[in-house]
């Protein structure tokens, strides 16, 4: 585990990763689903009325709706939608970008209206696409797994995230991480290293907290990173293997270990350790800050990569936050930002499928990896991809990885969410303790279950 977190460590200091979901929740997306720009609405309401088989020989409109609002991975699929076209004659795909919210808040009236997409982007959690999935909304494509050989392609584990009640609903991509960049000249500078145990990182943030600076950048004006420190702090104190058994139920969130976990959390704005007044710094002004030098470390996701590199000229590494025993595996958070998943009542189900598989078909691996995107494809020969080794060395790196901390928020349903958002934030003003944010998250999920929100076997 040692070599893993230091070789990750070297290894992202001038490469380009991935893009994940939470820029998307932040950028300006389409019109939603109802509007002319929306897509949704008027073309699958003609597909409705008109039911036309696939093998009819008349042209097929599939609407895909996905979460990529700007920059290289929107580009990446206008170009796979294209290609899709010219080997699909007949075939058009009308694409609609959304805000990862407002698909959230589109998708099941859009599909019980029968206005929906024939495919689309979602989260794998059981608190999204496993409730579309117990509601019939989201196709059962288990007999396709076979026929397109997905288990030969994809990572079993990235395929089992999509699996409910034994069938297959979607294809669960985009390997993502949480973890710690940091500022390589000036941990040099103060003559620290990357740390290998929680004590060791607590002490490099004594070491610049005694040089008047503020070590780490933990803002959290729009709630959203407050998820991500929860998920860090709680495998890195109870390990993965607990927060899994959490998140399906099999233990509650108020278990010896967890509460604790979140009150060493508070410690870091309570010493001194993280920024200052952070429920009025936003996500931007905490990267500008990071780029400024101001603090030498910056908590967040491995989708900031690219844009830390632009704007540090290659002077930044990361780490994962290490374990806070011996006890405790380096299994860091992370895992898969959406799934693509197919309408149970689209009218085009074969094709639907047919392009679902086309996004991960091994020809197109480089458009995803050069986009700065690592799909859940395995064995994917990147070597005459125009990719730094770096690169290629974190490509390795992850795809080797047998098993990942949970990412929480990803995984539960919106009412959970809510709550978490609200006594993080509280947990940071030191007006709660750990235990308490425990006990309103298992209400919550208890009351998310009780309703049908949140499927659990």
């Amino acid at each position: 585990m040692k070599r893993r977190r230091n070789v990750l460590a070297s290894l992202l200091m001038t490469s380009v990763l991935l893009a994940g979901c939470t820029p998307s929740s932040t950028s300006d997306g389409q019109a939603p689903a109802g509007t002319e720009e929306g897509g949704g609405g008027e073309a699958a309401a003609e597909q409705t009325e008109s039911e036309e088989p696939e093998d009819s020989g008349e042209p097929i409109e599939l609407n895909f709706w996905d979460l990529r609002t700007e920059g290289a991975g929107a580009e990446m699929i206008d170009t796979l939608i294209a290609n899709f076209e010219e080997e699909n004659p007949g075939v058009t795909v009308k694409r609609t970008a959304f805000k990862v919210d407002d698909l959230r808040n589109t998708i099941k009236p859009a599909i019980n209206s029968g206005e929906g997409p024939d495919v689309f982007s979602y989260d794998a959690g059981a608190g999204y696409l496993g409730v579309l999935a117990n509601a019939g909304l989201a196709l059962d494509l288990s007999e396709y797994r076979e026929e397109y050989n997905w288990d030969d392609r994809f990572h079993d584990w990235a395929l089992e995230k999509t699996v409910y009640d034994g069938k297959l609903y979607g294809i669960a991509n985009e390997l993502e991480m949480l973890g710690v960049f940091y500022n390589v000249e000036m941990f040099e500078e103060a003559g620290v290293e990357v740390p290998t145990t929680y004590e060791e990182f607590l002490q490099v943030c004594q070491v610049f907290k005694d040089r008047g600076v503020t070590p780490v950048i933990m803002d959290d004006k729009e709630q959203w990173p407050g998820f991500h420190y929860e998920s860090i702090w709680l495998n890195s104190f109870v390990g993965a293997d607990k927060v899994k058994q959490a998140v399906a139920g099999e233990i509650p969130w108020t278990t010896d270990g967890f509460g604790q976990a979140l009150d060493e959390l508070a410690k870091m704005y309570s010493e001194g350790y993280a920024t200052e007044k952070p429920l009025s710094v936003s996500s931007e002004d905490g990267h500008k800050s990071f780029y400024a030098g101001e603090s030498p470390m910056r908590i967040t996701g491995t989708w900031n990569v690219a844009t830390f590199v632009e704007n540090m000229d290659g002077n930044v590494g990361f780490f994962y936050l290490p374990p806070a025993t011996e006890d405790v595996d380096n299994c860091p958070p992370g895992g898969l930002g959406e799934a693509v998943v197919v309408n149970a009542k689209t009218i085009h189900e074969e094709m639907a499928v047919k392009f679902v598989d086309y996004l991960f078909q091994m020809d197109n691996m480089e458009y995803w990896y050069e986009a700065g995107l690592i799909p859940s494809v395995k064995d994917v020969d990147y070597s005459t991809y125009e990719l730094s080794d770096l690169f290629k060395n974190v490509v390795d790196e992850i795809n080797r990885s047998e098993n990942l901390g949970e990412n929480i928020d990803v995984l539960m349903p919106p009412k959970v969410n809510d709550v978490t958002k609200n006594y993080i934030q509280q947990l940071i003003a030191g007006k709660i303790d750990g235990q308490s944010c425990m006990e309103q998250k298992q209400q919550a999920f208890e009351e998310e279950i009780e309703a049908g929100n949140y499927s659990v076997e």
